[in-house]
């Protein structure tokens, strides 16, 4: 079964040739900006400006945004989240670039906890830094290492200001309804946004790369260096309580508020869109699966090596999956 047509694929290339371009040049005018800003800012003896850090971390369609929503309802007071930032970079200056790209600044409620004017993001960019009780950023279908590269680790306090506490928080979502989501999106038609069974990395493909998640969450691996909290969406998605736990591991106080939102920034559920907006504990994101279990690509990616074997020591058995062990 192919999933893009050749108009789509011609589209998808030619959107490629245009980011790259456009990201190399990008590149040479931030290092240009960070020796300039290295020189100018003592960070050793700069107050904290953030009381709560959290990098998220998940792969596209893993529930990441409706984690992230949810934390950010549950922080309250003075929370910023700055999305679908590249490693190795100034998340601020990520955001701050992206919305003048875009002509359309995330401003429309300057309220929100989402929303902010350009210039607070020129000023926060250039390290103007405002006081918040949390910073929220996070990362989509990029590698671990990178992610956490020693290069970004030097001037994490250059692009985001102190923190007096840091947390890594990782989304993963089961295999069987993760790949399901993934091959029903259709790539965004309007930005850069590749086919749903690329992601970010030269070195690993879609499967290879939600293993990696899963041996760091297992502690087979050891990249993330903040106090570092696994989410397991399905149990996120059901349990009340465990939600509880994860609200006490941030230490924040736990309402509960946006469980049931839909999040704008993920543009919605692959399957059913924003239908259940305001009671998204209806949708059925536990039994996507079945909708592809005849897919010879979807078999493919369960099939890959490794993933039903870390798909269990995360989230056990799943009933019905065990059609595939004929494979």
């Amino acid at each position: 079964m192919s999933h893009l047509t050749p108009q789509m694929s011609a589209s998808i290339f030619s959107k490629k040739l245009g980011y790259l371009f456009r990201r190399s040049t990008e590149k040479l005018s931030h290092v240009f900006e960070d020796i300039e800003r290295s020189l100018r800012y003592q960070i050793s003896s700069s107050p904290p400006v953030n009381k709560r850090e959290i990098r998220v971390i998940g792969l596209r369609r893993s529930g990441n945004h409706a984690v992230i929503n949810w934390i950010g309802k549950q922080a309250k007071g003075n929370s910023v989240f700055i999305n679908h930032v590249r490693p190795i970079e100034n998340p601020y200056r990520n955001q701050y670039e992206s919305q003048l790209r875009s002509g359309k600044p995330n401003t429309e409620n300057k309220n929100d906890w989402k929303c902010r004017d350009i210039d607070w993001w020129r000023a926060e960019k250039e390290g103007e830094f405002s006081y918040k009780d949390s910073l929220i950023y996070s990362y989509e279908d990029q590698e671990l290492e990178k992610i956490a590269h020693p290069l970004f680790e030097r001037k994490r306090e250059l692009y985001l200001g102190k923190s007096e506490t840091r947390f890594d928080v990782i989304v993963m979502r089961d295999p069987f309804n993760l790949f399901a989501s993934r091959l029903k999106t259709k790539p965004r038609e309007d930005g850069p946004n590749f086919s749903m069974l690329e992601v970010y990395s030269r070195r690993y493909s879609l499967a290879e790369l939600w293993i990696t998640y899963a041996q760091e969450c297992l502690g087979e691996t050891s990249y993330l260096k903040g106090q570092k909290i696994f989410v397991n969406y399905n149990r996120w998605f059901l349990d009340v309580n465990y939600r509880q736990e994860i609200a006490e591991q941030l230490g924040i106080d736990f309402s509960d508020e946006g469980i049931d939102d839909i999040s704008d920034a993920g543009r919605g559920s692959s399957f059913d869109g924003d239908k259940y907006s305001g009671s998204a504990h209806k949708m059925d994101v536990l039994n996507r699966w079945k909708s592809f279990k005849g897919d010879p690509l979807y078999r493919k990616l369960i099939n890959h090596d490794g993933v039903r074997y870390y798909s269990q020591l995360l989230f056990g058995e799943i009933s019905g999956t065990d059609i595939f062990l004929s494979d």
